[in-house]
């Protein structure tokens, strides 16, 4: 078995990339972490896929991980095609829970590394497509607080406040409610523009003024 040394992961359920990564996410200081090259086919599933592996591989890897304060992970490993690699993390019964990105440094320190490892065949079964987001992390994240705020405020008929995000939002007033609230709706299933980011900045400023 090959192993990888010192690296941070942030193991999410929902992937994200390295620059994505939040001040409150739960980075892991690994130690030491079974690593496996493998084709860009395994990679990919692996990457958009749910996956369960076999129940020898699971236990190949399990208490493999060790992380630098002490402790382990049971079931993680790192696996990379050698233009891309990714952190895994199993439960007991082998199902994929959750992946982490690499920072780039490591990325490419990996990639250099898997030309002296010779490849994997990994005994796995693609459970279920997932759905890779279209959107980045922080782009939903903006998303989702605009959407709540002005759910919030139409559901509690507070109009005033609804025509002024509205009026902050597209530059111009409507004088029905009900199609102002739905165009709103309606623009955060699109693109992110300044507009946006603007009356994210502005709902964040009045909570902070509460």
């Amino acid at each position: 078995m090959d192993y990888y040394y010192d690296i941070l992961l942030n193991f999410q359920e929902g992937y994200c990339m390295f620059y994505e990564w939040d001040e409150f996410d739960v980075i892991d200081y690994i130690k030491k972490i079974p690593i496996y090259h493998v084709s860009s086919k395994i990679y990919n599933d692996f990457y958009m896929s749910k996956i369960k592996v076999g129940e020898e591989f699971l236990k190949e890897i399990e208490n493999k991980t060790r992380l630098k304060q002490n402790g382990s992970l049971k079931y993680a490993c790192i696996i990379s095609d050698g233009k891309n690699s990714l952190g895994l993390e199993f439960n007991d019964k082998g199902l994929l829970q959750n992946k982490s990105s690499l920072i780039l440094e490591d990325e490419l320190n990996i990639n250099e590394f898997m030309f002296n490892i010779s490849l994997s065949n990994i005994d796995y079964e693609v459970v279920e497509k997932e759905n890779i987001p279209k959107y980045t992390r922080q782009e939903e994240k903006v998303k989702k607080l605009i959407r709540v705020e002005i759910k919030d405020i139409y559901n509690k008929k507070n109009y005033s406040k609804l025509k002024y995000i509205y009026l902050e939002w597209f530059k111009e007033l409507k004088s029905d409610y009900e199609e102002m609230y739905q165009e709103m709706l309606k623009k955060l299933d699109g693109d992110l523009t300044d507009r946006e980011y603007n009356i994210y900045e502005l709902i964040k400023l009045s909570y902070n003024n509460v």
